[in-house]
């Protein structure tokens, strides 16, 4: 079998399992940890023989880029699929407790809960695989074709970083060397593994506390909490970015906390706390996002010199054939056909129908490019692809006002072109991320085209299987499936298209944040720095905590190397502090694909809790501050591998 093949039909394969996999831990977690050095690792384990020399970088790359597609569908889809039974959850319960009803619908078994929606004459609706098929495939093939088409814009823009592509690039190079020119993975990519793995593994035994709480503050519904993480995945993510972007991310994680605190404050004030509803900060960093997207998308169209990494970019490496060219371009007409021709089967040929497919054709090209723009910037795992959905959201909204149609009747379409538009952002995300990988360990990045496009086809058939499955199983919306994201969606539709309520004043104060982050990334490039805009937006949009995992990660990196640079003179990064911090994103994408399998078959991750510190029945006691300290310690071992690395690896090349 032909190497390329192989390594594609590989990479197709894990995508699949993937898929089907970490839809049910992102439904739970909120989010999806980033997976191409998971894709690198079993590739390099299954193919030793393929993975050596110049042409198992080659293999490598092939195989991650196939294997890693399927995830930008499921991010897709569980982020704003959901909202659909956030929205008939809610009105459940209201008109359960309007029936008498006291206890907690969401908080009851699926089977139980959906017995009492019967006996009142409810019912939350079940997920349309086909639609969610259709729709995915038509954002998939729109957001690869788009990508692709503009490979060369996004892969010689010096202020796009690339911190996971660059953390993959130097694992496929690692795997690729000879033994003796190898950075020392022991201390790097092997303990950086397994201390990811068991770092969740040791919060879900309950002998560790997943957040250590130094302050909280409640007053009716509103609360403000600020805690450590101990998060390995977010930890890893600050090993990777600069430090001026993890301090920006930081700022605004600081500025979201700020509010939080303002928001429990004034609990006591009724005119106050009408102004300013218990979610504000949301609104606040949705305004910030808006502002910063914006932005960011007239400042990635201007002209920018073709270089990578300070150096000239390799062209012959970004140049795409004419016969591809129109391949990418008739991917995205295809997209575009699929979704119109499904639009207009569902609502005939109406002024809604109309008016909807302009707005989600305009937003679905501006947020693909802030998609791309984001992953290379901050890398997948940290990307709020949320904030750019909550802003194609609110106009998809205002443009359903406009033609007067703002019913609970009219959420399924809105669903379903969210859903397009969201898998679109995520296939950019993930695309140019593959791309940058590519370019980086020398290979074109056309050559990725074909593993990319069946990558995500598999992830459009399996994840909507999957997700159904998940919702007869649990419902989406219920304490087992939080889903997070899609009810921040259903708050923003019920609130803006049915309520025709929006809260204004969080809004109007989030977009006066975003013009501050503007007017300083613009004085910082005019003195040759970079304080990137949207990485403040994005830090007031993600939950704070989020925020100071990220900036643990880099700073334990930054000690490192400036302890490094006293021992030998130098300021540079290690391959080890790279490897480590890969490690510590894979270890806890593992985890989470072994609970997502084991979840499949009925299991409940709540099983796993074998210590309480509450006495509950059938566990061990233990110590609330025994949890606390180990959770320190776990923080402490975390920062300090990315610190030993950065101080201790070496710089020179693995080829």
């Amino acid at each position: 079998m032909n190497t390329d093949r192989r390594a594609i039909l590989f990479g197709v394969g894990i995508s699949a399992v993937l898929s089907a996999t970490m839809v049910v831990a992102g439904l739970k977690a909120g989010i999806t940890p980033g997976v191409s050095p998971l894709v690198i690792l079993c590739a390099w384990g299954a193919f030793a023989a393929a993975s050596r020399g110049i042409g198992g970088r080659r293999f490598l790359n092939l195989a991650q880029v196939a294997g890693s597609a399927g995830m930008a569908i499921v991010a897709g889809v569980i982020f704003t699929a959901p909202l659909l039974q956030h929205l008939h959850l809610a009105r459940a319960e209201d008109a359960l407790r309007a029936a008498g009803w006291t206890d907690d619908l969401r908080a009851l078994p699926w089977s139980e809960a959906t017995a009492v929606l019967t006996a009142h004459g409810l019912a939350v609706p079940a997920v349309d695989v086909w639609v969610l098929i259709v729709m995915s495939l038509a954002g998939a093939l729109m957001g690869y074709g788009f990508v692709g088409l503009a490979t060369r814009k996004f892969l010689t823009d010096p202020t796009l970083p690339a911190p996971e592509a660059r953390a993959c690039e130097t694992m496929i190079r690692t795997a690729t060397a000879e033994a003796a020119r190898r950075p020392a993975l022991g201390a790097s990519l092997v303990l950086g593994l397994v201390a990811s793995f068991v770092s969740p593994l040791l919060v879900h035994l309950s002998l560790a506390r997943e957040h250590i709480v130094l302050f909280s503050k409640k007053l009716g519904d509103r609360s403000f909490q600020l805690d450590l993480p101990f998060a390995p995945i977010y930890i890893g993510i600050g090993g990777l970015l600069t430090l001026a972007t993890a301090l920006l991310v930081f700022a605004g994680s600081s500025l979201r906390l700020a509010g939080d605190w303002a928001l429990a404050s004034i609990a006591g004030s009724a005119e106050l706390a009408a102004l300013y509803p218990a979610n504000s900060m949301r609104w606040v960093g949705g305004g910030a996002m808006t502002v910063a997207v914006a932005y960011s998308l007239v400042k990635f169209m201007g002209p920018r010199a073709a270089t990578v990494g300070g150096e000239k970019a390799d062209d012959s490496l970004l140049e795409i054939e004419p016969g591809v060219r129109r391949g990418l371009g008739l991917c995205i007409a295809l997209g575009v056909a699929i979704l119109i021709a499904w639009l207009v089967s569902a609502d005939g040929a109406t002024p809604f129908a109309f008016a909807m497919t302009g707005a989600i054709l305009v937003m679905a090209m501006l947020m693909v490019t802030l998609g791309a723009i984001l992953s290379l910037q901050i890398g997948s795992s940290a990307s709020p692809v949320s904030g750019t959905i909550f802003v194609t959201t609110l106009v998809l909204c205002l443009v359903a006002l406009a033609v007067g149609r703002a019913s609970i009747e009219d959420v399924p379409i809105l669903t379903a072109l969210l859903v397009g538009a969201c898998v679109a952002v995520c296939t950019a995300n993930d695309s140019s991320q593959d791309y940058k990988t590519l370019q980086l360990c020398g290979v074109a990045p056309r050559d990725g085209f074909k593993a990319q496009i069946w990558g995500l086809v598999a992830g459009c058939i399996v994840v909507p299987l999957s997700i159904y499955v998940a919702h007869e199983a649990y419902g989406l919306g219920t304490n087992q499936l939080t889903a997070p994201q899609g009810e921040m969606f259903a708050t923003l539709v019920d609130g803006l298209l049915i309520q025709e309520a929006l809260p204004w004043h969080p809004i109007l104060l989030g977009l006066a944040v975003g013009a501050v982050a503007v007017g300083m990334d613009v004085v910082a490039s005019r003195r040759g720095l970079q304080l990137p805009a949207m990485a403040l937006a994005v830090g007031i949009y993600l939950p704070g905590y989020l925020g100071v995992g990220i900036l643990i990660g880099a700073l334990c990196r930054a000690f490192g190397e400036r302890a490094r640079e006293k021992d030998t003179g130098r300021r540079e990064r290690t391959h080890e502090s790279i490897l480590a911090a890969a490690g510590l994103i894979t270890g806890a994408a593992a985890l989470e694909l072994l609970l997502g399998i084991a979840i499949l078959f009925r299991f409940d991750p709540s099983k796993l809790s074998l210590f309480s510190s509450a006495q509950e029945a059938g566990e061990v006691a233990i110590l609330g501050v025994v949890q606390v300290c180990a959770g320190v310690a776990g923080i402490l071992v975390l920062g300090g591998l990315l610190f030993h690395n950065a101080r201790r690896g070496g710089t020179g090349a693995s080829e």
